[in-house]
C-alpha cells in the first residue's frame, strides 16, 4: 500500500503545469497548430508565422521550463495601424522606456506600469485591453536566445502586480528590423556598351 500511494505522489510531483499566451481563451476559440522552432533562428520564426497569419491561421511555440509549459502565441506586423503608444518595446538587451534604454531587470515594474496605466500617462496606453509587448530580436538569433527571452517576458508578466491581471491577457508582438546588414546586397548593373 505504501508503494502504491508513493508512486501516486511521485506521478503527480511530475505532472507538468501548462499556461497560456495570450490567454486560454485565445487557444480554445483559434486551435492553433504548434511551431517546432528548434532548427529556425528568429527571422525564419517571424517570417513563417506573418505567412501563417495572413492566412488566417494561428501557431504557437511550446517552451519547457522544470515543471512548466508555455505555449505561447505571438503574433507579427502584418501591415496596417499599430499604435505606437500600445507597445512596450524590448530588445536584445534592453527595455525602451519613454525613448531611453532601460536595464531588461527592470521589466517586471515596466510591465507594471504599462499594463496599469488606463490613461492616468500620456506615453503610455489607454487601456490594458490595447497593450502588448513587442519582442524585437537580430533576425539571426538563435533558438536558446529566442527561449531565454520570450521565457524570461513570461516569467515578469507573471510576477507584475496590477488592478486588471486577471482579465488581461499578454500579447507578444515578435519582429526584427529589416536592414541591409543581415540582407546580401544585390548584383551590381551590367555595363552598357
Amino acid at each position: 500500500m505504501k508503494k502504491v500511494l508513493f508512486l501516486l505522489i511521485l506521478i503527480s510531483a511530475c505532472k507538468k503545469e501548462v499556461h497560456y499566451y495570450p490567454s486560454k481563451q485565445f487557444f480554445e476559440e483559434n486551435n492553433p497548430t504548434e511551431i517546432i522552432t528548434h532548427n529556425l533562428n528568429y527571422g525564419e520564426i517571424v517570417d513563417s508565422l506573418t505567412n501563417q497569419i495572413f492566412k488566417n491561421k494561428r501557431h504557437f511555440v511550446t517552451i519547457e521550463n522544470n515543471n512548466q509549459i508555455y505555449k505561447i502565441s505571438p503574433f507579427t506586423y502584418t501591415g496596417g495601424l499599430i499604435k505606437e503608444i500600445n507597445s512596450l518595446d524590448i530588445d536584445n538587451d534592453s527595455v525602451w522606456w519613454e525613448y531611453k534604454k532601460q536595464p531588461l531587470n527592470n521589466l517586471e515594474g515596466l510591465i507594471e506600469l504599462h499594463y496599469g496605466n488606463n490613461g492616468k500617462e500620456y506615453f503610455l496606453p489607454y487601456s490594458y485591453k490595447r497593450a502588448f509587448i513587442k519582442l524585437i530580436l537580430d533576425s539571426i538569433s538563435n533558438y536558446k536566445k529566442n527561449k531565454s527571452k520570450l521565457l524570461y517576458i513570461v516569467k515578469s508578466y507573471e510576477k507584475a502586480k496590477f488592478k486588471y491581471k486577471d482579465s488581461c491577457n499578454l500579447d507578444i508582438l515578435i519582429h526584427y528590423y529589416k536592414d541591409s546588414r543581415h540582407q546580401p546586397l544585390p548584383p551590381p548593373p551590367s555595363p552598357v556598351y
